[in-house]
C-alpha cells in the first residue's frame, strides 16, 4: 500500500463522520437558490419551496436528514474499532462525530434562519 492510498483510506472515517452536517448545508444552498429566485429570504409559508428551489438541491435533504444518526452509528462504531485496534486518530473521528451530530441537533432545534422550517413545511 502507498502512502497515497494510506491517506486516502484513513480520511474516509472522517468525511463519514461529518456526514451530519450536510443537511444543513443542503439547506443553506436551497434557500440561497431560492433567496437569488425570489428576492428576499423565504420563510415559513413563504413561498413553498417545491415550487421555487431547485429540484437538485430540495432532493437531498431528507436522505441527508434520515442517514445522519445512521452515518454516527456506523462512525462511532468505526472510531471504536480504530481505539480497538490500536489507531491514533480515533480521538478525532469520535470527535468530529459527536460535534457534526450536535450542531444538526442544535441548528434543527434553533433553525436559526427558519429554513428547515420553511423547508419542512
Amino acid at each position: 500500500m502507498t502512502m497515497k492510498t494510506a491517506d486516502r483510506s484513513a480520511r474516509w472515517p472522517l468525511t463519514l463522520a461529518t456526514f451530519p452536517v450536510w443537511p444543513i448545508i443542503w439547506l443553506l444552498l436551497a434557500g440561497t437558490a431560492a433567496r437569488l429566485r425570489l428576492g428576499y429570504w423565504p420563510s415559513y409559508d413563504r413561498p413553498d419551496p417545491q415550487s421555487i428551489s431547485p429540484f437538485i438541491l430540495d432532493v437531498p435533504v431528507w436522505p441527508l436528514l434520515l442517514g445522519s444518526p445512521v452515518a454516527v452509528v456506523a462512525s462511532l462504531l468505526l472510531t471504536w474499532r480504530s481505539w480497538y485496534v490500536g489507531r491514533s486518530d480515533w480521538k478525532l473521528n469520535g470527535l468530529v462525530t459527536i460535534t457534526s451530530f450536535a450542531i444538526l441537533i442544535a441548528w434543527l432545534w434553533v433553525d436559526p434562519a427558519g429554513l428547515f422550517e420553511w423547508w419542512i413545511d
